[in-house]
């Protein structure tokens, strides 16, 4: 998912901008210190995903000292309507200043959740290039709550799919011809 050209351009500018320059103490070239950075999680077999399956069981194993921490990146006002057990909220556009960097754990895996785990991954990758260990729940709070109060904006197939054209086998189709 992050592996194409458009994602990691447009985190290069997101660290070159807001994170990486008050970070830099010395000559390199803040752009290679990203490139690298970025290169480095791009390319790892790291898991970018956890499903709220796998959360909730490592949560409720019983053993405390293996609990990542959880980071919700909604606004405030979602995060009282009601968040994951021992979540703390620092909305998206909030997560790059330092203040809120300090708060987060570089010794620990930090699980990242949205409303529906778009907004989260890219925090998470963020994260992952600034050297935390951090990973998305994947599908945000939809899949962790059925309650559509605390999370909005579930997936509708007669709403958001589409049957646009494709290529199948270097021949444009107009429509999908045959659908499962």
């Amino acid at each position: 998912m992050y592996k194409n050209a458009l994602f990691r351009k447009a985190f290069y500018f997101v660290v070159v901008l807001l994170v990486i320059p008050p970070l830099i103490t010395s000559c390199t070239s803040s752009s290679e210190v990203i490139r690298e950075a970025a290169d480095a999680y791009l390319s790892s077999d790291k898991a970018p995903n956890i499903l709220a399956e796998e959360l909730y069981g490592i949560l409720y194993d019983g053993n405390p000292n293996n609990d990542p921490f959880i980071l919700s990146v909604r606004s405030p006002e979602h995060y009282e309507k009601g968040h994951i057990p021992g979540a703390i909220n620092i909305p998206w556009q909030e997560v790059a200043k330092q203040e809120n960097l300090a708060k987060l754990p570089k010794d620990r895996q930090i699980v990242v959740y949205c409303y529906t785990g778009h907004t989260a991954s890219q925090v998470t990758a963020l994260l992952n290039i600034l050297g935390y260990d951090a990973i998305n729940l994947k599908f945000g709070m939809t899949s962790w709550t059925i309650n559509r109060d605390i999370a909005p904006g579930r997936y509708e197939e007669a709403k958001h799919s589409h049957n646009y054209p494709l290529i199948i086998k270097g021949v444009e189709v107009p429509e999908c011809p045959v659908c499962p």
